[in-house]
């Protein structure tokens, strides 16, 4: 997979070699501005790795944006997760809250919204592009894991994400492996600092269908994340 000499920019434009991404996006009658901590060629080049590693992390957001999506994540309704998903070695331990309702207008939004517009820059910059269309962050998720939680054990996502799997940590301290079984062999640390995103490969990624399994443990201040995935039956 290589580099196309040529860059687009967020407005289709073209751009030069390392010009960061940004965009003005519209929340609740108001721009709200996204600064990527990248530029469109970085994440080319992340994205060409993944066709290659199975989860790999960049920068994404400064410590501003990550403080206003803090905020943002506060005023949000969280359920707890299921303590245990499935039975016997196929059982998967979860010790953290969640919220899938969040309401439109929400920074989140924007964030997704200038992600996906990142993502098709990218793309484009690649030859053969990885993505076969357009990728659509349409399963949003906040998960907030107490100090001292027992976080996710070792799993794989359902089949109906696709592409890639974004997660980006907005603060605390948790660690993130991605493994080839239940058992947890073979893990590997993707480093996930607060403000960075992990991107994980999913079925349709680089013609690919393999799903990794990941979990995340070692949550030793309180953790926030922001999930986003393209799910196929939404």
């Amino acid at each position: 997979m290589v580099t196309r000499g040529s860059r687009l920019t967020h407005d289709g434009g073209m751009d030069g070699p390392l010009a960061t991404f940004r965009s003005d996006s519209a929340v609740g009658g108001r721009g709200w501005p996204v600064v990527f901590e990248t530029d469109t060629a970085a994440f080319a080049s992340a994205l060409s790795r993944l066709a290659v590693e199975d989860a790999l992390s960049v920068p994404l957001l400064g410590a501003d944006a990550c403080e206003a999506l803090v905020r943002a994540a506060a005023s949000l309704t969280y359920r707890r997760a299921r303590p245990v998903i499935g039975e016997g070695a196929r059982a998967v331990y979860q010790d953290f809250d969640l919220c899938y309702a969040i309401p439109p207008g929400s920074m989140f939004h924007a964030v997704a919204a200038d992600l996906e517009a990142l993502f098709a820059a990218a793309n484009e910059m690649l030859d053969p592009p990885p993505l076969a269309a357009p990728l659509r962050l349409n399963d949003l998720i906040v998960q907030r894991y107490p100090k001292g939680s027992r976080g996710i054990t070792a799993h794989r996502d359902h089949v109906r994400y696709e592409d890639v799997v974004a997660i980006v940590p907005l603060s605390g301290a948790a660690r993130f492996f991605v493994c080839a079984d239940r058992a947890g062999n073979a893990a590997r640390e993707v480093p996930a600092p607060v403000g960075s995103v992990v991107l994980m490969r999913a079925p349709g990624f680089a013609g690919k269908r393999d799903r990794p399994f990941h979990y995340v443990t070692d949550i030793t201040e309180e953790r926030l994340s922001f999930g986003l995935r393209h799910d196929v039956r939404a």
